[in-house]
């Protein structure tokens, strides 16, 4: 009997710890596990309540970091007004890390170019919530230009060519003009562009390769369709001509974790869109110099860039 009471005393006591180390896991659940959606929803709504929520904005400094993390500050400041939601920002140092954070849950909302974010809706269940108008449309184009008076007049004629692009990771001046070289046959799909063009130059930028071309460094350069009217005097510009048009490249987006609740994407997305009324617009614009955000399917955005990743047979280096 006395061993019998024993070992029921010693159960009695496990159970005791059992449903105590339970309760201090219930409340130690407070912090970032609760606030970024592991808290319970409301039995007479099913949301989650505003206040504990608390979303990461991750935007990547492309020029000058602190005026981005300011203009990141107010953006995210903006959001928590209007959601109700906690805020913060994060300045990864590359796309790689922004599609990482994602991934792993240590950043909830991202700003994205379109290549990047393809990768980040692949690798990290990224989804799409608005994207940047830009002289009235959420797309531009990519362009090959060539000197005025040259023999280059169709793609064929950039064979054995010396050519600018701006940098292996740029959408509209890499993957789009080499895809619509792969796309009329000049290339194989997957194929090297050393096996067309003589030689080729990544110049660092719109502005670098389109100089390369004025200045005769190459015999023919890609850019974005608006880079030859931002970056060239007029004198330039009268130098070079447009030999073909590609696209529509999709412009930036923001985008958030596939895995979050719904309702917390409906209102993000409501309180992004609030930013196109007129009283936002500066502070829309100084973020990424976005003029407007509109909706638009995954499948609208990118499908072009899918199909031009493709021909081309690279994927973003992250």
């Amino acid at each position: 009997m006395h061993q019998g009471a024993t070992f029921r005393g010693k159960e009695r006591e496990f159970g005791r710890a059992i449903l105590l180390a339970l309760l201090l896991t219930m409340l130690a659940c407070t912090g970032a596990a609760c606030d970024r959606g592991a808290s319970t929803s409301n039995p007479a709504t099913g949301e989650t309540p505003a206040a504990e929520v608390k979303l990461i904005f991750a935007f990547q400094p492309q020029e000058n970091p602190e005026g981005l993390e300011l203009d990141a500050k107010r953006f995210a400041a903006f959001i928590a007004e209007k959601t109700g939601y906690k805020t913060e920002i994060f300045l990864p140092t590359s796309y790689a890390a922004v599609v990482e954070a994602l991934r792993s849950g240590n950043a909830d909302v991202a700003y994205f170019s379109g290549w990047p974010y393809l990768v980040a809706h692949e690798k990290a269940n990224a989804e799409l919530l608005v994207v940047e108008e830009r002289q009235g449309q959420p797309f531009y184009y990519s362009q090959w230009f060539a000197l005025a008076d040259s023999s280059i007049h169709t793609l064929a004629d950039l064979k054995g060519r010396n050519v600018a692009f701006t940098s292996p990771t740029s959408t509209s001046g890499y993957l789009f003009p080499l895809a619509k070289v792969i796309d009329e046959g000049h290339l194989p799909v997957g194929g090297d562009s050393r096996q067309f063009f003589a030689e080729v130059l990544y110049a660092g930028g719109y502005q670098q390769a389109l100089l390369a071309l004025v200045n005769g460094k190459v015999e023919a350069a890609a850019a974005s369709d608006y880079a030859f009217k931002q970056y060239l005097t007029e004198e330039q510009q009268a130098l070079i001509r447009v030999v073909s048009t590609q696209g529509p490249v999709p412009t930036h987006g923001l985008a958030i974790r596939g895995d979050l609740p719904a309702e917390i994407k409906s209102k993000v997305r409501a309180a992004l869109l609030e930013l196109n009324e007129p009283e936002h617009k500066a502070l829309l614009k100084s973020v990424y110099g976005a003029e407007k955000l509109v909706e638009r399917t995954h499948d609208e955005h990118v499908g072009a860039l899918d199909k031009a990743r493709k021909s081309v047979g690279v994927d973003y280096p992250l």
